[in-house]
């Protein structure tokens, strides 16, 4: 799974105490980062049979692979606002393009 936390401060910032979302105090979401995240996975998201050791699974994951992380702007420059966060792999010379959702109730997305 690859996962999103969404936060108030913008840059880096070391969080202290509460404002890092304690769980042993159950101030799990009073901290300045969103600790559940938006998160993607494959299998949970309905598609069993993207990641997995063997030929049947598009991503093999018993050969090497690149993983990439895109983060995408709304201009497409360094400093634009981030709007999207994508992710490819490279196997086997060949780019595979991130899997989509498959269950009912929620949209098609990568």
């Amino acid at each position: 799974a690859f996962t999103v936390h969404p936060c108030e401060i913008e840059g880096y910032y070391r969080c202290e105490g509460i404002e890092c979302g304690d769980n042993k105090s159950d101030n799990r979401y009073d901290g300045v980062c969103d600790k559940d995240g938006c998160d993607f996975h494959h299998w949970r998201l309905g598609d069993q049979s993207y990641f997995g050791p063997g030929a049947q699974f598009t991503v093999d994951s018993t050969k090497p692979m690149t993983v990439v992380t895109q983060f995408l702007t709304d201009d497409g420059t360094d400093t634009g606002e981030f709007v999207e966060m994508r992710r490819i792999y490279l196997q086997d010379g060949k780019i595979i393009q991130n899997s989509f959702t498959n269950m009912n109730g929620i949209d098609k997305t990568d």
